[in-house]
């Protein structure tokens, strides 16, 4: 199937960015998508934007906050390439055909074709991507400021509010799916699709001012309300047991928006016993539980924590975040494979085609976020780079494309979705991922704001007139700049993350005067200075090369460079197109190489498991940080595994000089 999105466009006028081209409204378009969002809300007051981070019901407030997407652009840089990719993806997705499982169930006549894969008409998932797309749509809004993506998203609420039920269901299914729930008969996870719709209702209310959407979602959580109050206790959490997405953490959100307790009780009612206990008695029992399925309940527990108060729930969350990341992750930052956790600090045993799910990856980010505004500690976006440079940038394909897992079988190769008929979870938590990449970059507090990612963007905090922008090529270069386009009304100091990797020390200059911080790894140095217009601040981050070893095998390991994790890149033998692209991939295949292995001189194996196996030699146009083993035996090339696209690579090795 061709991948060129240059042929298959929602909108006209075509702008190309990289190797990539991005379909924009015409003029003619855009005129048409003005009226009909002026027909509805027009643009939502600064209220409705930071509904959920500041609202008035919270027990807890935020101790670091996120800045409203509004305030935050992304400048030129492969992040920003990616979120336009995200842009062209969604806009070349009609409404009809996304609507088509529900007007279908909602018995309204359509003559649209059908979306394949999980949309299909015969799949019991249908409808859970058209929740994304309205989450993805939203966030995009925000982040870009794009009228015409939220009048065509308002466009499908409008047609989606026609398929509401008058009791306040709307899927794309129809209600015996929930008589089968009830009678503990199988089926797929219909809670957790109605989720995905839920949340992209109060998405759409909250970062784009959709009333309409907002009206919606409650009449959808007062039907889920009905159907789970008539439940005895212990039948309902029999119910839990299939995949229900974060029913609670949408829940709450309704709650922190409406100040209506129906919908806290809902929250608390959708808590799941099973999973919950152990972890506030801060034990370890995720072995043989579903990744994904679980990892929402968790952002549902610090968000009902915000919003309650109740610190079981935040002794949940940190207790699962402790167990998942000290016992749980690849050195990417990644977690589970074939979807399931297993034993803690089993790594080497689990290096499995199906490995690193990328809808974990887009939620672990999230519960970290959440974390980091309740405490902000420097440990929270260690993680977070971690796992955004590894497990989100290159998970993406140069048309946009999206992954399923991120395989860790040496010898496999990655494997995207197609257009119309793949529609995986991931496809959707893709969506929104990099429709929501200046999310997180800058906290602030009081008094400072925090610098946690180094992606290039500008911060407009319009409550104080600071305009502060960020440029950079790292990783490719170790310079990062800050300058001052405009001064803050009041003193204002600027904290920025120092890595975890960062162990050669960090140069601070302002306005080319060098500056002494006390700028420890895993540590925020702080910048207090009487702030001019035109001031520019450089910082340099020394990258290093760095292992990381399996807990369970000390012989296999990863090398990394900053926070980027190396792969050896093994050849394109045997692979075609229909491999890397098509609606599956070689999840549960037994083909693959052994791991590549390493071994040092022997005078340079003295220091043991640690010793350096990897060196930096130069780059190439493709491959601008390249690197290659050292020693004795094969040598191996590696490059970063977020540049890895269609070629069979092996993120760990064998290193032989180990004992």
């Amino acid at each position: 199937m061709d991948q060129n999105l240059t042929r298959r466009h929602f909108l006209g006028g075509a702008v190309a960015i990289g190797t990539a081209t991005i379909f924009l409204p015409t003029p003619a378009s855009a005129t048409q998508a003005a009226a009909s969002q002026a027909a509805r809300d027009g643009s939502p007051p600064d209220s409705a934007i930071a509904t959920l981070t500041h609202a008035p019901v919270a027990k807890v407030q935020w101790k670091a906050v996120p800045f409203a997407m509004t305030e935050v652009r992304l400048l030129p840089s492969f992040w920003k390439d990616m979120m336009e990719l995200d842009r062209s993806y969604l806009y070349s997705l009609p409404n009809d055909r996304l609507a088509y499982n529900f007007r279908v169930t909602a018995g309204i006549p359509t003559d649209a074709d059908p979306l394949g894969g999980w949309e299909a008409p015969d799949c019991e998932l249908r409808g859970h991507y058209v929740g994304h797309y309205l989450s993805s749509a939203a966030l995009l809004h925000a982040s870009t400021g794009d009228g015409s993506i939220k009048a065509k998203a308002d466009d499908l609420v409008a047609i989606l509010a026609q398929c509401q039920a008058a009791d306040g269901y709307l899927s794309a299914y129809p209600t015996t799916f929930y008589d089968r729930l009830r009678k503990h008969e199988k089926v797929w996870a219909p809670f957790y699709t109605y989720h995905k719709v839920l949340a992209g209702m109060i998405d759409m209310y909250e970062h784009t001012g959709n009333k309409h959407a907002l009206e919606i979602a409650l009449k959808m959580a007062d039907w889920a309300d009905a159907y789970s109050r008539s439940f005895a206790p212990d039948d309902w959490q029999r119910v839990l047991l299939t995949e229900h997405g974060g029913m609670n953490e949408a829940s709450f959100n309704l709650y922190a928006i409406t100040s209506n307790p129906k919908y806290r009780d809902l929250g608390y009612r959708f808590e799941h016993k099973k999973i919950f206990d152990p972890l506030a008695a801060n034990e370890d029992r995720l072995d043989g539980n579903h990744a994904n399925t679980n990892i929402p309940k968790v952002i549902g527990a610090i968000r009902g924590y915000e919003i309650t108060g109740d610190p079981r729930y935040l002794t949940i969350a940190q207790n699962f975040y402790r167990i998942v990341t000290d016992h749980h992750v690849y050195c990417t930052g990644g977690t589970s494979n074939g979807e399931m956790w297993h034993k803690a600090d089993a790594i080497a045993t689990q290096l499995g085609p199906a490995a690193e799910e990328c809808c974990c990856s887009y939620n672990m980010l999230k519960l970290s976020r959440h974390l980091f505004g309740q405490g902000p500690d420097t440990k929270y976006f260690d993680y977070y780079e971690r796992v955004l440079f590894n497990v989100r940038y290159g998970t993406q394909d140069r048309n946009g494309m999206l992954m399923y897992y991120v395989s860790l079988k040496p010898g496999l190769y990655k494997t995207f979705g197609t257009q119309f008929d793949s529609f995986w979870c991931c496809t959707g938590t893709g969506s929104e991922e990099y429709a929501k990449l200046n999310d997180s970059v800058y906290f602030h507090d009081a008094d400072a704001v925090y610098v946690n990612l180094f992606i290039p963007s500008k911060l407009d905090w319009k409550e104080r007139g600071l305009q502060l922008r960020q440029t950079t090529k790292f990783p490719n270069e170790e310079r990062v700049t800050f300058t001052i386009d405009a001064a803050p009304s009041m003193p204002t100091a600027l904290k920025v993350r120092v890595p975890y990797w960062a162990t050669q020390g960090v140069t601070v200059n302002i306005n080319g005067k060098p500056l002494t911080v006390d700028a420890a790894p895993s540590t925020y140095f702080t910048l207090n200075h009487d702030w001019k217009e035109g001031d520019v601040i450089t910082i340099d981050l020394p990258m290093t090369l760095h292992i990381e070893q399996a807990p369970d095998d000390k012989q296999v390991q990863a090398a990394m460079y900053g926070p980027l994790v190396l792969a050896v890149r093994q050849g394109f033998e045997g692979l075609t197109n229909s491999m890397i692209y098509g609606d599956s991939g070689p999840w549960e295949s037994d083909e693959g190489y052994p791991l590549p292995t390493v071994k040092l001189h022997d005078a340079a194996s003295k220091s043991g498991a640690d010793a350096m196996w990897v060196e930096r030699v130069e780059g190439s146009r493709d491959y601008p940080l390249q690197f290659r083993t050292k020693g004795q035996g094969p040598i191996h090339t590696l490059v970063p595994l977020n540049l890895i696209l269609d070629e069979r690579y092996s993120v760990y090795v064998r290193n032989e000089g180990v004992a």
